[in-house]
């Protein structure tokens, strides 16, 4: 049978979603246009439950990014030491040979070492690379290292100059920036039209943003520079201590930040990062960017287990049990959904996530809390009648007698008995 029969195409006003509603006084924006940068190798990687990868394994993540439709990440420290330097180069040598669509940045603090670093691996290995170099802005983080406004903005034109001379694109990476005050940014922001700086990004370091205050930043920023004519492409990234960095990062993504950062699986020291696989799907059913969600799947399965991290059985699209059910209502509607011949309207009426665009499939369960539609939908998908009302029954009442959901091959020796 088709993906969609022809006599039970459901009809368009099925699908309504509060999502694409506005109100009366809101004028709906420009789709989100920002792509996603990757940060497992390098913030990801300082949580201290996360494992280190090896050199070929980092090398699988970088196939599994591209496949996914990952287009930039960040791939390494290459100044913290000579191990961590020739890590990266081997990285960015594996892009260039394989001529793979993958954006490579590093990143360093604002000092000329860092800075140098990140543009030796880009003239060792052949490519054009991004130098990410940060520092912290915000006044608290200004009064615990003794630096005043001037300290940073030198740093600034150092970095910048030296990117220029090294072959290297700026990206002015502020730490802290959801806790600087428009006055100390407005300072900092001058240096960045001063040296001609085109790439920005605005960071939560400590995920203390709430999605008014990212927006609140965002236009401020975005007002800054429109203000002067100086264009500057905005970055976001998110941290997630407050269990709002998805919101936040789609909040940044939805008011034109170019690119928004993540990690898969959402790890990073504390709470973690904003989660890339969640940036990833909400990016795709929003319409705004399509990646291949069974890559990303394999991603995540390929990368929990050398990070050493478990995927929660609930962790929205990844999760084991986020397309199984056993209520008795959920299964009624995904049995009739099934009958009308449509994967499409079985995908939707109980799921916000379609499962087959992570190569997975709606499951119906039968346990203690199901019904009469769940033990149909098992016999109807399993080729088998549904008119047996004693059998349906006998089903039941073992499922209701034990404590968890009857396997398949628990129910095929029940039919086998009744036969």
């Amino acid at each position: 049978m088709s993906e969609e029969n022809a006599a039970h195409t459901a009809p368009d006003d099925v699908w309504f979603t509060w999502n694409d509603t506005t109100t009366a006084h809101t004028e709906p924006g420009p789709a989100p246009a920002g792509i996603l940068f990757d940060e497992t190798l390098r913030d990801g990687l300082q949580a201290p439950h996360v494992h280190r990868p090896t050199l070929e394994q980092k090398l699988n993540f970088v196939d599994h990014m591209v496949r996914s439709g990952v287009r930039s990440a960040d791939l390494g420290f290459p100044g913290s030491d000579p191990s961590a330097a020739r890590e990266c180069v081997q990285l960015a040598q594996h892009i260039a040979d394989n001529r793979l669509a993958l954006r490579a940045g590093f990143a360093g603090r604002t000092h000329p070492s860092d800075v140098n670093a990140i543009c030796e691996v880009g003239q060792q290995a052949g490519i054009a690379v991004e130098a990410y170099a940060f520092i912290g802005v915000s006044p608290i983080r200004q009064y615990v290292e003794g630096w005043d406004i001037e300290v940073i903005r030198q740093a600034v034109r150092r970095s910048a100059e030296e990117c220029r001379r090294g072959g290297a694109e700026f990206v002015l990476v502020l730490e802290d920036a959801v806790r600087c005050t428009p006055e100390i940014l407005t300072a900092v922001y001058d240096v960045a039209v001063e040296t001609g700086t085109r790439r920005l990004t605005l960071c939560d370091t400590v995920g203390a943003a709430v999605p008014e205050g990212a927006e609140a930043l965002i236009r401020f920023t975005q007002r800054y520079f429109a203000d002067r004519e100086h264009l500057v492409e905005l970055e976001w990234h998110g941290h997630n201590d407050r269990g709002l960095a998805l919101a936040n990062s789609l909040t940044a993504l939805a008011l034109g930040c170019a690119r928004v950062h993540g990690t898969i699986l959402g790890v990073g020291e504390r709470a973690g990062n904003t989660s890339l696989d969640q940036l990833m799907v909400n990016s795709q059913l929003d319409g705004s960017h399509t990646y291949d969600l069974t890559s990303l799947r394999a991603y995540c399965d390929y990368a929990a287990p050398l990070l050493g991290v478990d995927v929660p059985q609930n962790y929205p699209a990844l999760g084991r049990d986020v397309f199984r059910t056993s209520a008795g209502v959920h299964a009624s509607a995904i049995l009739k959904a099934h009958e009308k011949g449509s994967i499409t309207l079985k995908d939707g009426v109980y799921a916000g996530v379609p499962a087959r665009l992570l190569g997975r499939e709606q499951e119906v369960l039968i346990d203690a809390a199901s019904g009469a539609s769940n033990v149909k939908y098992w016999l109807t998908v399993h080729g088998h009648g549904t008119d047996d009302a004693s059998l349906i029954k006998r089903v039941l009442e073992r499922a209701k007698a034990s404590d968890v959901p009857l396997t398949d091959d628990e129910i095929g020796q029940i039919l086998a008995n009744a036969g």
